[in-house]
């Protein structure tokens, strides 16, 4: 080799080897980093980058973007004040994720009236977990919304990858704002799909084992601007957005001012082992326990209602049969003691609706007090609005001492009724319901008549009967 080639070689060498140095610290500083805040001891002007040196606000930690991998954690048993709304997006392989570090009691975040405490605003691939979050403020406007955890997307497509996890929400007082009147609810923990120009939606949506207390109006639920389809066509929006990948697993929701759950815009959403203690509480509007509203293949199962308290004035259910859904199922699910009763249907009479299931749940006490402002009343199970299509209830025991109607059908369609108990107060209560199929039921101290034939007007109160009325 001469001299010029070996020069050249060397040159070359030395050359890459300055390449590799100078891209050494770059790819290090791709590296997920945690960040740590510290309300109560730390400093905005520190790097955040270390336990010993961590930032001191939620505002600091919101400004940061924040890459996939990366992890923000506040310290355990302290406080901050604002509402962290965070920037910079993950993904589901390398979600950003919040939580906590040291010892004690989860660290709070007190928004103090602002929109939420934590805000997930365009931004998708966010773990939040192990967090105390309240959103408490003056009186309301009659339209504002509050919110402890709040994901919006607007114009966005579709985000992918959330999961709000082990937080405990309390003490949230928005407007009690309704959907579908209103834009959005007010409420605990939301997802939102925003916007009039690209259809956007969420997809893979983890609420697991969280506590939402004193919230109003909706504890968990979802909203979409992207209603529009054939079976809803007076939906808002120019398309149909459905929410994918949806689970609401294992929560305890205790003291809640409106709705427990409410899926809006589901497909094929899981709503499972959640408990319900109390829900209807001070509200000011209609109420149900756990629904889904249109949206297709929602399951409802192994879930606890307790206790609605819509009392005379604003009718309570446990679960309603809602507008525009397709398939809903309802399984496995214990009612206690809900003013307004176990179930309503009332699909809109512009949507589509249809096989729903109702089985094997179990209604202990659910009342029938209330009444609507065109006078119809309620039963354990109400019947009203629009048709809803195909709707099976069948293997479910219905026991109450208190109701005094158990059915009441005051709209223009019927259910199938078959394999129920139903068991009335003493005295009877009574089934009002012309339409309706009823086969193979067994009624304990009921009266009435079923569409299927009279029943005998006394109350029957010694042992039951089957199908004393199918067979006539």
């Amino acid at each position: 080799m001469t001299a010029l080639g070996a020069r050249s070689v060397g040159a070359l060498a030395a050359a890459l080897l300055v390449i590799l140095s100078s891209a050494t610290p770059s790819a290090a500083g791709t590296r997920p980093a945690t960040y740590f805040v510290d309300c109560q001891r730390g400093s905005d002007a520190a790097s955040g980058t270390r336990a010993s040196a961590p930032w001191a606000s939620v505002a600091r930690a919101g400004a940061q973007a924040y890459r996939p991998g990366d992890r923000i954690a506040f310290r355990a048993g302290t406080r901050c004040d604002g509402m962290f709304a965070p920037k910079g997006s993950g993904t589901p392989r390398k979600p950003i994720t919040v939580g906590s570090y040291g010892s004690g009691a989860k660290p709070a975040i007190d928004a103090n009236g602002a929109l939420a405490a934590v805000l997930l605003d365009n931004v998708e691939g966010w773990e939040i977990e192990h967090l105390a979050l309240s959103n408490f403020g003056p009186p309301p406007g009659a339209h504002e919304i509050r919110f402890g955890v709040y994901a919006r997307l607007t114009d966005y497509g579709i985000g992918r990858h959330y999961v709000v996890r082990d937080v405990d929400v309390h003490d949230v007082n928005g407007c009690q704002c309704q959907n579908p009147g209103d834009p959005d609810p007010s409420g605990g923990i939301l997802f939102k799909a925003a916007g009039t120009e690209r259809p956007t939606g969420f997809d893979d949506v983890l609420v697991d084992g969280n506590t939402v207390t004193r919230t109003g109006r909706t504890a968990i639920g979802t909203s979409s601007d992207w209603q529009r389809r054939p079976e809803y066509p007076s939906g808002t929006g120019s398309a149909y957005v459905p929410i994918t990948g949806l689970r609401i697993t294992g929560n305890t929701l205790r003291t809640i001012h409106g709705d427990g759950i409410g899926v809006y815009n589901g497909l094929d959403a899981l709503v499972e082992d959640n408990v319900l203690d109390g829900y209807a509480i001070g509200g000011t509007k209609y109420t149900t326990g756990m629904f889904a509203y249109n949206s297709n293949g929602t399951r409802i199962r192994y879930n606890t209602v307790s206790d609605g308290k819509g009392g005379q004035t604003l009718p309570s259910q446990a679960f309603m049969v809602e507008s525009a859904s397709l398939g809903t199922v309802y399984e496995h699910n214990l009612s206690r003691r809900s003013d307004g009763g176990l179930l309503i249907v009332c699909n809109d009479p512009d949507a589509t609706s249809d096989r729903t299931v109702f089985r094997y749940n179990v209604s202990l006490d659910d009342n029938s007090l209330g009444r609507y402002p065109n006078g119809d009343r309620t039963g354990v199970f109400t019947m009203m609005c629009g048709d809803p299509g195909s709707l099976s209830v069948y293997g479910n025991v219905v026991r109450t001492s208190v109701a005094e109607v158990m059915v009441n059908n005051v709209g223009d369609f019927g259910a199938s009724f078959v394999g129920n108990l139903f068991s009335g107060r003493p005295g009877g209560s009574r089934i009002d319901d012309p339409k309706s199929t009823y086969r193979r039921n067994v009624f304990l101290s009921i009266t009435g008549h079923p569409g299927t034939g009279a029943f005998p007007a006394p109350p029957v109160d010694a042992g039951a009967h089957r199908d004393r009325f199918t067979a006539r």
